[in-house]
């Protein structure tokens, strides 16, 4: 049964308050106070709690805003409602009675209306409970210490409540359970439950961020529409609803108005604050008691718990954006204005823009030069914020319009897609032209639209006509996108013009190795290393601004089978890439790189620390396509290692957002994994189904060029195991032309042939052709991977040819590789065959057996074979002892056996043969 939307999360605090329900029944009174933010679900917890509660009498009651200052209000209300108003609407206790003659009532009130059995009592926002009703409620639960009741109180401020109650944390029979936001997974399942559509990691990770699992900011997230409603990319980029703003601020209007001021800075200065800041801000004279509610109450936190750090900040990122819209304007620009006084640049001029009620082009000039600064400095996520600036407060519309197309360029090139696609209305918004043309197709590149960005950029291109360096900039950005497609002529051909055009060297180290890959697309990956050849071979001594074509070679050599060589390239971009934010984007594409080589390496461990850190890396710099990568081959790990759950749902991941995308490059990954698994699975039909479906699309076929040397080893043995002999042979050629380059490709080569004779019941040739493969050397790194399924299946011909001694030995090394890599999928083929050694010989071995016997010998294995001791076959063939044991000796070697169940075996297996 699906568990409700409100109550996902939320199973440990029901089996809390479902315990404490056991102890009140057994006379143990108890009194809870469920505790948590607005919004968090402390109502629905309670709700369900007592919606399968049995054997308690029930009564509830909700603080109201209008009561606070009422004395006693929330005591009559209760009263009415335990003596199901039979005394009318007259107020049973006067404002001016006392707590103990209201408590009296309330438990003369409670003991007509159990009848005997327990009493669940729910008060719900207690926070708004007038004080001496509290008081006169804890009274009577302290006067009922013995009682079979229950009380669950729902505050969103715990100490104040208990505090006005008089009860402290610890005390006997008083239990504060605490409602956190939900984990990443729970926050999936919340909008799943809510008929959000399966979303991507990358947007699930910022849902999760800005609303901190908060089930009321979630809520919010969701569009009308039915179940093809999709929270936007990215909340803190979203407009804020209305009706989350009017309930937060409903929450924040429950705190003194000291403490409400201070949250009011934190939403503006969108940063931690000191204390000397917030009492400039706030102009407060006693800003660490305004602060102690907001503490105490999870509103906010100390930064740190350290002498040396007094900063707070609040909770999370949607709660700050939530309370920044509910800010009047006129205070909202007040409080920049304040925080521009004391700031220094950089966060001073973003208060100063957010303050300013006009244009203002001193201001404009300043960060101008500041864009000019941080570009220098190579911060091009900084220069684009200043251009920002820039397109709000420059008096020139057309300057405000270059400053905008100019910040979303920055944030696309250094990987920040997010930030920049919530500038998308703005730029649709803007005149058509060329640099619009650019941004468009920039923010289509963001959305994983390669297609669609590569029409906007062509037109990007041809529109800057004679500005050779917009153009040259253009048409870098054009090849990006279209060697995304594996269209290697038109890459070639726009990267070029950038080349001979630009004067820029970023442009043209770009372009250069834009035009690299277009050659492993026209060429193979071989070819293209020679495109990289004037790198230093040391990685180390690549300086940063070569780490994009260091990146390249490190992914050519993995393609060519040099996965040491790769590995040492790719390890070198990973852990200097954050040196350079226009180097990030190389270094995410190295992570995935080096984890694929790990994996054909046996480093799995490796592989999955870096596949970690590639879906760390890609929330800040990943387009949604990128996700695709990373699950499919954490789906990989995961079928070879047997957790086929795992891999399902990794897999389920990537189709989702293949599905978005308007190009075959995630389609073409995809199918790779597919065809991974299947062949984890020997679902030879499926391996060859996946692979050739994608490999005859006219868009990948340059596109596979490139990634043969992980799609051939795996479509010639599917193919060689079917029987298609003649597909086999052309996937083993085209490793052999890889081959030079490392072992992977010459193990593979030999893997494939192996099989392809073994399909075709040459078990000779098919083992000499494995024992080939086991025999290659390590060069270009040893590819673990591939040589112990070879070596798996030279254990299976082996025992085709009878040999089911060396057999045993091959497929137990190979299955302790498989074992300690924890492959389990890989290694259960192994341990069926070790399982059929002992029980299922060949008969063809048995045969060979049997004429390497001389007649004495087929004598004593033939009383052997019948059960006989040594003892019976010496009084049967009237011979000594020590002959029958010598002519044991020789039909253990003739016949590979350790002992003599193996020898009857042999011979059981000739008689059911009929030999």
């Amino acid at each position: 049964m699906a568990t409700a939307p409100a109550l996902i999360g939320r199973t440990e605090h029901l089996h809390r308050l479902s315990e404490l329900a056991r102890r009140a029944a057994r006379g143990e009174r108890q009194v809870v106070f469920l505790a948590g933010p607005v919004g968090i679900g402390k109502t629905a917890i309670a709700e369900a709690f007592a919606a399968g509660l049995n054997g308690f009498r029930q009564v509830r009651f909700a603080g109201m805003p209008g009561e606070r200052l009422i004395g006693f209000a929330a005591v009559n209300r209760l009263l009415h409602m335990l003596r199901g108003d039979r005394r009318g609407s007259r107020d049973e206790v006067a404002a001016d009675s006392t707590v103990l003659a209201a408590a009296g009532a309330l438990l003369n009130a409670v003991d007509d209306f159990g009848g005997g059995l327990a009493l669940l009592l729910l008060v719900d926002d207690a926070h708004l409970v007038d004080v001496v009703s509290l008081q006169a409620l804890a009274f009577m639960l302290l006067r009922m210490p013995g009682d079979r009741l229950l009380a669950v109180v729902n505050t969103e401020h715990a100490y104040e409540t208990r505090r006005d109650m008089g009860f402290v944390r610890d005390q006997p029979g008083i239990t504060q359970i605490d409602v956190g936001g939900l984990t990443g997974k729970e926050t999936r399942d919340f909008l799943t439950a809510m008929g959000v559509v399966p979303v991507s990691c990358s947007r699930l990770a910022a849902i999760h961020r800005w609303s901190a699992g908060n089930p009321l900011y979630l809520r919010a997230l969701v569009r009308p529409g039915g179940p093809a409603g999709l929270p936007p990319e990215n909340p803190a980029h979203g407009p804020i609803p209305p009706s989350l703003t009017q309930i937060v601020q409903d929450w924040v209007g429950t705190f003194p108005p000291g403490s409400t001021r201070v949250l009011d800075a934190l939403a503006v200065l969108q940063a931690p604050a000191d204390l000397p800041l917030l009492r400039h801000m706030t102009g407060s004279l006693s800003l660490l008691e305004d602060i102690e509610p907001l503490i105490k109450e999870q509103a906010a936190r100390w930064m740190a718990a350290g002498a040396d750090d007094d900063r707070i900040v609040l909770t999370h990122q949607g709660q700050q954006d939530v309370l920044y819209a509910g800010i009047p304007l006129a205070r909202r620009k007040e409080l920049h204005r304040a925080a521009a006084e004391v700031l220094d640049p950089p966060e001073r001029w973003r208060h100063r823009i957010a303050a300013s009620e006009s244009y203002d082009g001193a201001l404009a000039r300043s960060l101008r030069a500041a864009v000019d600064a941080e570009l220098d400095h190579g911060d091009p996520v900084r220069a684009a914020q200043y251009l920002l600036g820039i397109s709000k407060v420059d008096p020139d519309a057309s300057a405000r319009g270059a400053g905008l197309l100019q910040a979303v360029r920055l944030l696309v090139v250094s990987g920040h897609y997010q930030p920049a696609l919530a500038l998308a209305p703005r730029v649709l918004a803007g005149a058509a032209g060329p640099g619009r043309a650019e941004a468009l197709g920039l923010l289509e590149l963001a959305r994983g639209h390669d297609t669609g960005a590569a029409e906007h950029l062509l037109q990007a291109w041809r529109g800057y006509g004679g500005d050779e360096e917009q153009a040259s900039r253009a048409a870098m950005e054009l090849a990006t996108a279209q060697a995304s497609l594996g269209l290697g002529r038109q890459v070639v051909r726009a990267a070029q013009f950038a080349v001979a055009h630009s004067a820029d060297p970023a442009v043209i180290g770009r372009a250069q190795s834009v035009i690299t890959y277009a050659r492993a697309l026209l060429a193979g990956p071989a070819d293209a290393l020679l495109y990289v050849s004037h790198l230093r071979e040391n990685p180390a001594d690549v300086p940063v601004y070569d780490l994009h074509s260091l990146a390249l070679r490190g992914i050519l050599r993995s393609m060519t089978g040099q996965l040491h060589a790769a590995l040492s390239d790719l390890t070198v971009v990973i852990r200097r890439g954050h040196l350079d934010d226009l180097a990030r984007r190389g270094g995410f594409s190295a992570v995935v790189h080096a984890a694929a080589c790990h994996i054909m390496l046996g480093g799995w461990t490796e592989a999955r620390r870096l596949l970690s850190l590639g879906f760390d890396e890609a929330q800040t710099v990943g387009r949604e396509t990128d996700f695709v990568v990373l699950h499919t081959l954490s789906a990989m790990l995961a079928g070879f290692q047997g957790r086929w759950s795992t891999a399902q749902q990794d897999m389920a991941e990537a189709r989702a957002l293949v599905a978005a995308s308007d190009f075959s490059g995630p389609h073409f990954q995809l199918a790779q994994t597919s065809a991974a698994l299947a062949f984890a699975r020997q679902d030879w039909h499926a391996v060859v189904d996946s692979l050739t479906r994608v490999l005859d699309e006219p868009s990948n076929r340059e596109r596979a060029r490139i990634y043969r040397i992980w799609t051939l080893p795996l479509l010639g043995v599917a193919h060689a195991r079917l029987g298609d002999e003649q597909a086999a042979q052309e996937a083993a050629a085209g490793l052999d032309e890889l081959a030079p380059y490392g072992a992977f490709a010459a193990v593979c080569a030999a893997w494939v042939r192996g099989n392809t004779a073994a399909a075709r019941r040459d078990v000779h040739t098919a083992l000499r052709h494995l024992r080939d493969g086991l025999a290659l050397g390590s060069y270009g790194g040893e590819p673990v991977l591939p040589r112990t399924l070879l070596r798996c299946d030279y254990g299976r011909c082996l025992i085709e040819a009878g040999q089911g001694s060396e057999a045993e030995r091959q497929l137990t090394q190979a299955a302790g590789v498989f074992r300690e890599m924890g492959a389990g999928a890989l290694e259960a083929p192994c341990v069926r065959l070790l399982e059929q050694i002992d029980s299922v010989i060949p008969v063809s071995r048995a045969e060979h057996f049997w004429e390497e016997l001389t007649d004495r010998e087929r004598d004593v294995a033939q009383l052997v074979g019948q059960g006989w001791t040594n003892k019976e076959i010496a009084r049967e063939l009237y011979v000594t002892m020590k002959t029958v044991e010598y002519h044991l000796r020789n039909i253990y070697v003739k016949g590979d056996a350790q002992n003599r169940r193996q020898v009857r075996d042999l011979v059981q297996m000739l008689r059911a043969a009929g030999n």
